[in-house]
């Protein structure tokens, strides 16, 4: 998974919208199924959040591969 990526772009399938919710924020793929738009929309908007934080810290991690 890129980290670059931007989670909440357009052009993103819902499969891949849930891949990140599940790499990013070890959500089931259940889970990510279940979701409403509004809600995946609102948790991609986090997703962002937590891999601006990763990039800012420098931290070797397994999404900077």
């Amino acid at each position: 998974m890129e980290i670059n990526k931007d989670a909440t772009s357009t052009e993103l399938t819902v499969q891949d919208k849930n891949w990140e919710l599940m790499s990013v924020l070890g959500m089931k793929w259940s889970e990510t199924t279940d979701l409403t738009d509004e809600d995946r929309d609102f948790l991609l908007g986090k997703v962002e959040i937590v891999k601006d934080h990763i990039k800012r810290q420098g931290q070797p991690s397994e999404l900077l591969k």
